[in-house]
C-alpha cells in the first residue's frame, strides 16, 4: 500500500454527472418534437377553419400558430442547452457540444419560421 494520497478525479463520471446524458436525450428529442409541432400545427389550423399555409387566414392566427409550434420545437433545444449548462457548471466540459447544438437548431428553427411568415405576408 502506498501512503500517497489518490487524487480525485476533476469531472465526476457515471451516476455522478447524468447531465451530459439528458442534454444528449434532449436533443435527440428534436425530431420527435418536430413531428408533434407540424401536427400541432396543422391541427389548429383546421381546428379554426382555416387550410394549413393558407393565405386565407388572418395575421393574428398566422402568428399564433407559429408562436406554438416554435414552443413545441424549441422545448428539447430548452432541455439540452439547461442540462448541458448543468453539466459544464459540475465541472463537465462534455455538456458544451449538446448546449451549443441546442441553441443552433432553437436559433435556426426561429429564423426559418420568421422568413417563412414574413415571406407569407409579402406574397400576399
Amino acid at each position: 500500500m502506498s501512503s500517497a494520497k489518490q487524487e480525485q478525479p476533476l469531472v465526476p463520471t457515471g451516476h455522478e454527472t447524468p447531465w451530459v446524458t439528458r442534454a444528449w436525450i434532449g436533443l435527440a428529442l428534436v425530431p420527435v418534437f418536430f413531428f408533434i409541432a407540424f401536427a400541432v400545427g396543422e391541427g389548429l389550423y383546421s381546428m379554426l377553419g382555416y387550410e394549413a399555409g393558407s393565405v386565407d387566414a388572418p395575421g393574428w392566427t398566422i402568428a399564433g400558430i407559429a408562436a406554438l409550434t416554435f414552443a413545441v420545437v424549441v422545448i428539447p433545444c430548452v432541455i439540452a442547452i439547461h442540462y448541458g449548462r448543468r453539466a459544464m457548471k459540475a465541472g463537465d466540459l462534455r455538456g458544451r457540444t449538446p448546449m451549443i447544438i441546442g441553441w443552433v437548431v432553437a436559433a435556426g428553427w426561429l429564423v426559418m419560421t420568421v422568413v417563412s411568415e414574413v415571406g407569407n405576408i409579402l406574397a400576399r
